[in-house]
């Protein structure tokens, strides 16, 4: 989540994170958790109120200093990564005496590229954190500085913008990176090809049951379409269908099954629901709604998607999610499968802090400010230069695309998985629409938030046992996601059976004590 971070890109969890953003100024959703005034929220609002002159003058009399900052991506070439620099020079320069080195960075090289620079001396700035190395690494790393002090003197505008996620941004009570995702209202959902589904009379809509999902099938299968496919999966699908609060990408520290309500850290794996997923997925296998190849077959579910062989697909759900589901040969459509929901993971999916080892702490600060309040920047360092990386959608006010530009293919500029600023300040990418920013915060105010929310378990106590239960998973758990087993039963047994042995029932209670204390029980 969104919301976010992340869901079919890296296996269905990052590409939540993929295109976002929005273009006018609405005002930032109030989250029904986040309502209540808390240490975290009081601090925010004192922070607020303390920089309501203004950010810190800047110094125009000495020279401008270059701020290094990271951009996440997969390969991209950003052959006109210069262009799109001179063009954010261009606002920073007049305003905050600092010039920019943008600097891609492939996301699997995340965490070691980030610790090894830092252990190094190499000049970094502006880091960016989550995805595939959470803020609690980077914290305990070494990588980044607190921001708190920064906030106050120099951050009006990211601390207003923020104020809502300001709990999931702290480690022990002390900010150390601001979200990209200010809006983290997320859930679970489905990806589906509409035009099919209009084709053959399927009636697609929010909060499908499974068997409504079953009857679907059944009529797929008979114009030679699967359902969607499982198979060789060891996350948990089952959380793309519930709205859980998830601790670990596939629950393996435990889940909130009801996160508005309770904050009791369950295993979901000893669970009657998980059982019952795993039984609807053997009755699709055996009705052959889902490729009878699917644990040998390495094509993607997402390639499957794209070439019409499979209908649907498991998405994390956000207003803008669409974007990344659009395809030139047919209509994609997307419905959510559970009530929005604010948790921490939502809003640390994508973060930048300041580099522990910059020699201008107060100008990365300057920057990171400026990138909050100018919807323009944010727009350039997300999506490149207008006419060169994008145009904008005729008949709309916001809405932009790649379509017809010169760097079409994203050889020019490109940033996969960054998200950067205010999203009620920046455009959008089509097919979503300038509907979204009141979508966006429709969404966020109907969200549930988690009990949780602002808690970040610490699973340093239990490397051994996040093994065991990482091969555990492995292991076992994608037979029963493709619903290939003889006894649905017997093998969810044997895979508690094998979880308790790991150590997972350990963890949980590590995780319980953990937060009741986070909760001051």
């Amino acid at each position: 989540m969104k919301k976010r971070v992340i869901s079919m890109i890296l296996t269905g969890v990052l590409a939540a994170t993929v295109l976002a953003g929005c273009g006018n100024k609405a005002e930032a959703p109030a989250q029904e958790g986040a309502k209540e005034e808390t240490a975290e929220t009081a601090e925010a609002a004192e922070g607020a109120e303390a920089a309501e002159a203004g950010a810190a003058e800047i110094n125009f009399d000495e020279d401008p200093y270059e701020i290094a900052i990271t951009i996440i991506g997969l390969n991209e070439s950003n052959n006109d990564l210069e262009k799109v620099e001179e063009a954010v020079n261009a606002i920073t320069l007049p305003k905050i005496n600092a010039t920019v080195d943008i600097q891609p960075l492939f996301i699997g090289d995340m965490g070691t590229t980030t610790t090894m620079g830092i252990a190094g001396g190499e000049k970094m700035d502006i880091v960016t954190v989550g995805l595939v190395y959470s803020l609690s690494n980077a914290v305990s790393d070494g990588v980044l500085l607190p921001l708190d002090d920064l906030l106050a003197e120099r951050g009006p505008a990211a601390v207003e913008v923020t104020k809502n996620v300001a709990a999931a941004q702290k480690i022990d009570g002390v900010t150390y990176a601001l979200s990209g995702y200010p809006y983290c209202a997320i859930t679970g959902g489905i990806a589906y090809n509409k035009t099919m589904a209009d084709e053959y009379g399927i009636d697609m809509h929010d909060e499908m049951t499974w068997d409504e999902l079953t009857a679907a099938g059944e009529i797929l299968k008979e114009h030679g379409v699967y359902l969607t496919k499982y198979g060789n999966s060891s996350q948990l699908n089952l959380k793309f269908e519930s709205g859980f609060d998830v601790f670990g990408g596939s629950g393996e520290y435990g889940i909130l099954m009801n996160p508005a309500d309770s904050d009791q850290i369950e295993n979901v794996y000893e669970s009657e629901l998980f059982e019952k997923f795993c039984e609807r997925n053997k009755i699709w296998f055996d009705n052959g709604y889902l490729p009878a190849d699917q644990m040998t077959d390495s094509t993607s579910v997402q390639q499957l998607f794209a070439d019409q062989k499979v209908f649907m697909t498991s998405t994390s759900y956000t207003p803008d999610q669409i974007a990344v589901w659009t395809n030139p040969n047919f209509e994609s459509g997307l419905i959510r499968m559970a009530e929005p929901l604010v948790t921490t993971g939502g809003a640390v999916e994508m973060m930048l802090g300041i580099a522990a080892t910059s020699e201008r702490p107060d100008k990365c600060m300057d920057l990171l400010n400026l990138i909050y309040e100018d919807g323009d920047l944010a727009t350039l360092i997300n999506y490149g230069v207008e006419g060169l990386d994008y145009v904008k959608v005729e008949g709309t006010e916001h809405v932009i695309t790649a379509d017809g530009t010169p760097n079409a293919d994203h050889s020019g500029y490109y940033t996969t998985f960054s998200h950067f600023g205010d999203p009620m300040k920046r455009v959008v990418v089509a097919p979503v629409t300038d509907q979204y920013y009141d979508d966006l915060k429709s969404f966020n105010d109907e969200a549930r938030t988690s009990k949780a929310f602002g808690y970040s378990f610490n699973a340093d106590q239990y490397p051994t046992e996040a093994a065991a239960i990482s091969a555990v998973l492995q292991e076992k758990l994608p037979m029963l996601n493709a619903g290939q087993v003889s006894d649905v039963h017997a093998a969810v047994e044997d895979l508690k059976a094998a979880l308790d042995q790991a150590g997972m029932n350990d963890v949980i209670a590590g995780n319980q004590e953990q937060l009741d204390a986070y909760l001051g029980k």
